[in-house]
Formats: C-alpha cells, sequence, structure tokens
C-alpha cells in the first residue's frame, strides 16, 4: 500500500513538473480543462474560496439588543426651527452644544458641553470597569464585537440616517464610509485579533540558548480617542473596537461638531451592547464639548491616546500629552495624490477619480486631493469629469432624492474654500466649473458648496500645499514619470497616495518613491477596507497606526520576557569567578572577554576561548589587572 501511495505521489509530482516546464498560456486560458495543470489549479481555488468564505461567514455567539432611534432621524422629520448663519456655538451661552442639520439650517437640539470635571469622572468610572474587563477572554470580548456587528446589519439605515442628520452627508457616503468601514474592522478583528495578540516567542540567541524568549501584549488601561466630525460613527466605533479587543477602556471624546449623534445614538448603541453582553457599560465613557473638554481629556492621565484632526491641533494634544509621558497615535491632515499614467483607460478611472474628490463632499482624510495627469490624457480627463461634475446634484439628502453631494459640516468654509480658488485662478489656474458657495432655491440655509474642478495648478500655488477638505478636483499635469513624483511629493502631507498604470513597472516605480504611509495601485483609498494594514501617515500627517496588527498592539503594553526552557536541567549560575565580592578582577576579566569570543568570534577563536575559560576556573589566569 505504502510503495502504491509512493508511486502515485512520484507520477502526480513528475506531471506537474513537466506541466510547469512545458507550460502553455493559450492553453490555460482558452480550453483550460486540457491543461494537464487544472486539477492542481482547481484544488487550490477551492481551497482559497473555502477558507475565505469560512473566513467571511464564521460567527460568533451572539446576544440582540435594541436602541431606540432619536426621532429627529426618522424619515419624514420636519420639526426644529431653521437657524439663520448657524454656528454650533451661541456666545449668549458658551457652554452649550448647538445641534443642527447643516444641509437644512434646522436646529434638533443644545447639549450641555463637557467640562474637566466630567472627563475626571468618566476617567474614575471606566478605570473601576476596565479593572472588570481585562479579566475577561477573548470568547467573551467576541461575543461583544459580534453582538455589535449584528446590531449594524440590522440598523444600518438608522446610522445612517443618524449620520447624515448631523453631519450633511448622504445615505451612500453613509454606507462606504461608516458601515461598510466599521463591519470590516469588525470582522478583521474576530477572525484575526486573537492571534495579534497572543504572545509572540522570539529567537533568544546563542548565549541565552536555554531560555524561551517572548512579548506579551497586555492592555494599557484606559485610552482616549479624540475623533473628528467626518464620519462621527466609524470614527467613534473604529477605535472603540481596537480598545475593547484589546482589555482596555476607553474615552470617546467626539468633536462638538457631531455632539447629537454621538451622546443620543451611538454612545447608546456602545453601552446597550456591553450591558446587554453582562458588562459594565461605564467600560466605555463618551464626551462631547469644546477645547476645554478636550484639553482635560489629553492632561487627565489616560494611559495612550489617538487623535484624529488637523496638524495644527495634533501638535498641541501631543504638547499636552507629553507632561505625562502619555503615548500618541496622531493621524493628521493629508493631501493624497492619485496619480494618472499616460496609458489608463480613462472611462474607467475617472469614476474611481470622482469617487475620491467627491466622497462626503471631500471631507475626508485620504479624500483626493490632487489629481496628478499625464499631459497627453489631461485635455480628455477635464473633459469626462467636467461633463460628470456638471450633472451633480447637490442638496440635503434627507430632504430629497437621488443627492450626490450633501453640505460641508462646519459652517464658515465657503470663504477661505473660495479664497484658495481665486488666488490659484489669479497665479494662472484654470477655473473649469465651480469654485464658490452654493445657495440651494429649497434650502437657503444649507452649508454647500459647489463641486469644483480646476486644472492648469502648480505646486507653489496655495491650493497644493493646503488641505482643502472640500469638494474640489484640482489638476496637475506631468511630463515624466520623476516629474509626477516631484509634484506628488512638493507637500508636506504624507499621508496617502494612489497610482494608476497599466505599466505594472511604471506604477511600481512611482509608488516605491512617493514619501507617504500608504499606497495603492490602480485603486483609491482601498488600503483601509484591508484592515489587516496599518493605517496612518509621516512627516505633517502624523505618526504612530492603527488598524491591523500594529493597530491592537498600539493600544497594548509590549512586555519582554524570558523563561527558563528547561528547568529542571539547565539554569543560569553565576560561576565564583563572577560573584561579587571578586577575588581576581582580572580573572574576572579574562573569562567575560573569553565569554565574548565563545559566541562571536570565529571557530578557532571559539576552541581558544573554551580552553582558557577552563583554564581560569581551574587554576587562574593569574594576569594581573590592567590600570
Amino acid at each position: 500500500m505504502a510503495s502504491t501511495v509512493a508511486t502515485v505521489l512520484r507520477d502526480n509530482i513528475h506531471t506537474l513538473r513537466t506541466s510547469l516546464l512545458s507550460l502553455d498560456i493559450n492553453l490555460l486560458t482558452t480550453h483550460p480543462t486540457a491543461s494537464p495543470l487544472f486539477p492542481y489549479f482547481t484544488i487550490v481555488t477551492v481551497a482559497v474560496v473555502a477558507n475565505t468564505l469560512y473566513h467571511l461567514t464564521k460567527s460568533y455567539p451572539s446576544v440582540p439588543f435594541h436602541v431606540p432611534v432619536p426621532e429627529e432621524a426618522l424619515p419624514g422629520w420636519k420639526g426644529g426651527n431653521i437657524l439663520k448663519n448657524p454656528s454650533i456655538q451661541d456666545p449668549a451661552r458658551p457652554d452649550q452644544i448647538v445641534c443642527y442639520d447643516p444641509s437644512t439650517g434646522r436646529h434638533f437640539a443644545t447639549i450641555r458641553a463637557h467640562t474637566k470635571a466630567d472627563v475626571d469622572a468618566a476617567l474614575a468610572k471606566a478605570r473601576r470597569a476596565q479593572a472588570k474587563w481585562e479579566k475577561t477572554t477573548f470568547a467573551q470580548r467576541k461575543i461583544v464585537l459580534q453582538s455589535l456587528l449584528d446590531f449594524i446589519l440590522l440598523h444600518q439605515e438608522s446610522i445612517c440616517r443618524v449620520a447624515a442628520r448631523d453631519t450633511g452627508k448622504t445615505m451612500v457616503d453613509g454606507k462606504f464610509g461608516e458601515i461598510l468601514t466599521t463591519c470590516e474592522r469588525i470582522r478583521w478583528t474576530l477572525a484575526h485579533g486573537e492571534d495579534a495578540l497572543k504572545d509572540e516567542h522570539r529567537d533568544p540567541g546563542l548565549l541565552m540558548f536555554y531560555k524561551s524568549a517572548r512579548v506579551q501584549y497586555r492592555p494599557m488601561g484606559v485610552v482616549a480617542a479624540l475623533v473628528s466630525w467626518n464620519y462621527p460613527f466609524h470614527n467613534t466605533f473604529g477605535p472603540l473596537i481596537t480598545a475593547l479587543f484589546a482589555g482596555n477602556g476607553i474615552l470617546i471624546k467626539a468633536s462638538e461638531q457631531v455632539a447629537w449623534s454621538t451622546t443620543t445614538y451611538f454612545a447608546q448603541i456602545a453601552r446597550t451592547c456591553l450591558e446587554a453582553c453582562g458588562h459594565d457599560p461605564e467600560l466605555v465613557q463618551f464626551l462631547v464639548g469644546f477645547q476645554e473638554c478636550g484639553e482635560a481629556v489629553v492632561k487627565s492621565g489616560v494611559d495612550g491616546i489617538t487623535f484624529i484632526g488637523s496638524p495644527q491641533v495634533g501638535a498641541k494634544v501631543a504638547t499636552a500629552a507629553s507632561y505625562n509621558l502619555t503615548p500618541c497615535v496622531l493621524e493628521l491632515g493629508g493631501k493624497d495624490v492619485a496619480i494618472v499614467n499616460k496609458d489608463v483607460d480613462l472611462t474607467a478611472v475617472v469614476p474611481i477619480l470622482m469617487r475620491g474628490v467627491f466622497q462626503n463632499c471631500g471631507q475626508n482624510c485620504i479624500g483626493l486631493e490632487r489629481i496628478i495627469v499625464h499631459e497627453s490624457l489631461h485635455e480628455s480627463l477635464i473633459e469626462i469629469a467636467c461633463s460628470r461634475i456638471k450633472q451633480l446634484k447637490q442638496g440635503p439628502p434627507l430632504e430629497l432624492e437621488n443627492i450626490d453631494c450633501g453640505a460641508m459640516t462646519m459652517s464658515g468654509r465657503n470663504k477661505a474654500l473660495e479664497g484658495l480658488i481665486k488666488d490659484a485662478v489669479k497665479d494662472g489656474a484654470t477655473l473649469v466649473h465651480g469654485g464658490k458657495g452654493y445657495s440651494h432655491p429649497q434650502f437657503p440655509d444649507g452649508q454647500f458648496f459647489a463641486p469644483t474642478l480646476i486644472t492648469d495648478l502648480r505646486s507653489d500655488m496655495k491650493i497644493a500645499q493646503e488641505e482643502a477638505f472640500a469638494p474640489i478636483m484640482a489638476v496637475f499635469k506631468f511630463k515624466t514619470l520623476d516629474e509626477a513624483i516631484a509634484i506628488a511629493n512638493s507637500t508636506r502631507y504624507c499621508l496617502g497616495s494612489n497610482v494608476f498604470s497599466r505599466n505594472q513597472k511604471e506604477g511600481r516605480y512611482m509608488m516605491d518613491r512617493l514619501k507617504v504611509g500608504m499606497s495603492n495601485l490602480n485603486d483609491f483609498g482601498v488600503n483601509y477596507l484591508c484592515q489587516s494594514l496599518p493605517f496612518g501617515g509621516v512627516g505633517m500627517s502624523g505618526y504612530g497606526r492603527f488598524g491591523g496588527p500594529e493597530g491592537l498592539r498600539a493600544v497594548c503594553h509590549q512586555k519582554a520576557v524570558t523563561m527558563d526552557r528547561w528547568p529542571s536541567l539547565i539554569q543560569t549560575f553565576l560561576p565564583p569567578v563572577l560573584q561579587y565580592p571578586m577575588n581576581n578582577v582580572g580573572d574576572a576579566i579574562v573569562v567575560t572577554r573569553d565569554l565574548v569570543n565563545i559566541i562571536y568570534a570565529g571557530w578557532v577563536g571559539r576552541v581558544k576561548a573554551v580552553f582558557e575559560i577552563v583554564k581560569v576556573l581551574l587554576v587562574g589566569a593569574n594576569e594581573p589587572e590592567q590600570l
């Protein structure tokens, strides 16, 4: 029987080798079943698909729970007074946050801004809850995440409507940026988080061959996340998912721009989920407030900080955190590029560029702020893009149907954006479309900026250097690959990048020379949908990473541990010549010198060192100490 199996195996290996040596590509592509490699390709394909489906569909125990949807997010809601020139802060009531729909100006809530006293109380509650939570198993934490995932899947529409009401984004933008990304973060964490946080064994080296060496990842304690307003659900739950799975408690300081959605709905989802699963809801604390609140969180004594926001505020966070030596992960501004090489199909690429520029009205940290196109394709790209941009429908997404672009979440942005456009045109740029604020005929109090197309830009223009965070397609031209690289690297922001090129070699050439934290070839922003990858930038775009194993480990203490490999056979023994007090320092010097040679010298030196050590241990070296 054994010989038969061996014969079959040998014949199969021979067939595979022969097939590989004489592989006919045309045969594989035109008549794949006729190829001798077909059975092997079939087996590999089935195995890959089965493994993928297993990880995608594998689920853990789940606990159902319910959170009521705020009335203001329900279909048909038309309440609230229309605010003229709205602002989130009323000078007459500086301790209150004015919450309104930026696409209509409808006021729907006024919320008290949290203070330092609120922060201190929240941290105390989270620490008490975390002391119990860190003792939970990964299996228990997975139940919480699975329960959360199931809730999100059942209530996608409500989550997106709440986010749309508070930020003015469209439902589709919500599905992409709030739901899809959060679900993928949970899926990856469920499938791979435990492996990322398992003890990691390391090579102890020859000197410590009798020891085992490992790195342990232990929860920091209570961490804080100060997150931006552009995706209020995902930006809140992304760091929350990571912190909880690693065994931490967390303070979420959400932007005052999204105080209503955070406190009214999103916080309740997290806390109710924990409570339904039998855990203390005080483990997660949600705070909203102005500068005082943010500063209090940073200086509160939390064990780690994640900040998502502007470089200016990020620098202040890092400075304040330094007083307690609190480690930080900073994800700051971006001026991401898409380099379009001369060989691409614009009919396929332009739709991707449009999504990269106008998704969430350009209010994305990895949104496409600069399109760098080969000069031979410039006119065609402008023509195709302009035709599409002119057809974009803008307005309040919860009031009108078929809206492509919603509102600018922050008030008062239009003046600065119009200034960027005017300065560029003055310096020689060509404004093709848009370039100014848009007053909707039915909703004149909405905060809209018209989808814009501007070209003939140079790297020394202000619009090429400042983060716009707006629906502006800014186009540059290049002749050579190195010129495209120079344009891309001309800004202080170094977050993400995207290269479009059919020529893979040229695409890789450009990607390898871009000074950024992330790159995609022939796509936009998909690195963030690969949650196994770390997310972050370099330079003024920040430091540290979230996402992937690196993100989970960033909220852990890394503890180096050694143990005896064979405790009953060998343990560390210090020979008398090296024990304090030393009777003969000269002998000790010889022994330590020869020990180094045994480990690191060549074979001749090692053999010589062994004999010298034996001699010293038996009769002494009789070498005087050199003074």
